[in-house]
């Protein structure tokens, strides 16, 4: 992929939010991938998740200075460029900003225009250098693995075993919590694959009753059973030159286990109740979150075809085991939930990701995707505070006994805390059903909304 393909982006770092915004709005109206930061910590978090074309960087960075952070950034990524953001330039400052690697330097107050056509420059100027870049960001950083996100090592243990098995057609078997993204690696291996052109087909083995699991896969003849009208294709042909993904394959039926074993094998099908083989082309990925070796699961399961779907196995983390993930996925899903919902949520503080980070995530992944989301929602600041990082352990089974040895106003808070959380829970976070439900108009359900948002007094 050359960088003519990709919008080019763009971090902007500033330690006056008003800044940020005006820059932000220029480069976002132009057409530009736009992230940005206020400090030169947060964005080397950003830098250590996304790529970036060209940095904005203001001079004066709190203790920081924006020449010093890409100095520091040029040492793991040199052909990285930035445009040198001051009130205050000098000599001095103006030659030792152009030896960092500073290709311009724009004064404050920045005019639309000159700001445009500086980074118009500076793009043309690097494009040789972005394109090598980017390159070499894909095969370090598994550009394009969509929603698995982090940089520990145990993760990154996991994308080398994905890196090597995605030019495979071999079936490999998932095995990890719930929650913790084994749907998410079974489609990077898809959409990264010769077969990306072709049908990713999932089915969960959990979900489906055992009466339906064999005709659901395999398809059935006409006639087979009593609403079998016509003939009917199963997942194996639907996915025909694609990926078969099989969810908690473990809740598979024996019968199944039997046909499925056979589709490895032979590489052919029959639906229910016809005899004639039906070739298939297709690639299993299978997941589990329980052991299938074990002899005292209560669904046992075929060592053969255990065999046949384990040629490769890739055993995902849980999120407690890699806890240096929590902020860099926290502030991913931030973004992807704001744009979702048109929120103007911006970022994390400070005290909210170190409640985030603390936590020990029994839901994995998932759970964590589900608090970022209330917690957009029930923002109404650009910033979450701890307030609005409504955790399990916070609200589940709260009674008499949890508020009584609490201020009124703080039991006060905690309750409608709970309340609300679950109210826009139950209406799909749907603020008109909601205010009809809590019998509130919806002015007053924003205000408690509002409310929440902030610490309780």
């Amino acid at each position: 992929m050359s960088t003519e393909y990709r919008k080019p982006s763009l971090l902007v770092v500033d330690d006056v939010e008003d800044a940020v915004k005006v820059q932000r709005e220029f480069l976002e109206e132009a057409g530009y991938e736009v992230f940005s930061a206020t400090t030169a910590r947060e964005a080397r978090e950003i830098l250590s998740t996304r790529f970036v074309d060209l940095l904005m960087l203001d001079e004066r960075l709190g203790r920081d200075s924006g020449t010093r952070l890409l100095e520091d950034v040029r040492i793991g990524d040199p052909g990285i460029a930035g445009i040198l953001v001051t009130g205050y330039a000098d000599v001095e400052s103006t030659v030792r900003a152009m030896r960092a690697g500073m290709l311009d330097l724009l004064q404050k107050p920045i005019d639309r225009r000159t700001m445009l056509e500086a980074v118009a420059r500076a793009l043309a100027e690097s494009e040789l250098t972005r394109a090598a870049r980017f390159r070499r960001w894909e095969a370090l950083h598994g550009r394009g693995f969509g929603e698995i996100v982090g940089e520990s090592p145990e993760l990154q243990k996991v994308l080398s075993v994905v890196r090597q098995v995605i030019p495979t057609d071999v079936p490999v078997l998932i095995q990890g919590e719930s929650g913790t993204g084994k749907e998410l690696v079974a489609r990077a291996l898809h959409e990264q694959g010769r077969r990306r052109d072709r049908p990713f087909i999932a089915f969960n083995a959990a979900a489906i009753p055992a009466t339906l699991m064999e005709s659901t896969l395999f398809g059935a003849k006409r006639g087979a059973y009593t609403d079998a009208k016509a003939d009917q294709r199963g997942l194996f042909e639907a996915a025909g030159g694609g990926t078969l993904f099989l969810d908690e394959i473990g809740d598979t039926t024996p019968e199944v286990q039997v046909r499925l074993l056979r589709a490895l094998q032979e590489k052919i099908i029959y639906r229910v109740g016809d005899v004639k083989p039906i070739p298939v082309d297709v690639r299993v990925v299978a997941a589990t979150n329980r052991d299938l070796r074990s002899a005292d699961s209560a669904h046992p399961f075929r060592p053969d075809l255990y065999f046949r779907v384990a040629v490769m196995t890739i055993t995902m983390p849980p999120l407690r085991n890699r806890a240096g993930d929590i902020p860099i996925l926290a502030r991913h899903l931030l973004e992807k939930h704001a744009r979702e919902l048109g929120r103007s949520v911006k970022r994390f503080s400070s005290e909210a990701l170190a409640k985030l980070t603390a936590y020990r995530w029994p839901g994995n992944v998932r759970e964590l995707d589900n608090v970022i989301q209330r917690a957009v929602i029930l923002a109404d600041r650009e910033i979450i505070g701890p307030s609005v990082v409504i955790l399990e352990s916070e609200h589940a089974g709260l009674s008499v006994e949890d508020f009584s040895d609490l201020p009124f106003r703080e039991a006060e808070h905690r309750f409608e805390e709970r309340y609300f959380t679950d109210l826009l829970r139950r209406t799909n976070d749907n603020k008109s059903k909601a205010a009809e439900v809590a019998g509130l108009d919806r002015s007053s359900l924003h205000a408690h909304l509002r409310k929440l948002s902030s610490e309780p007094e």
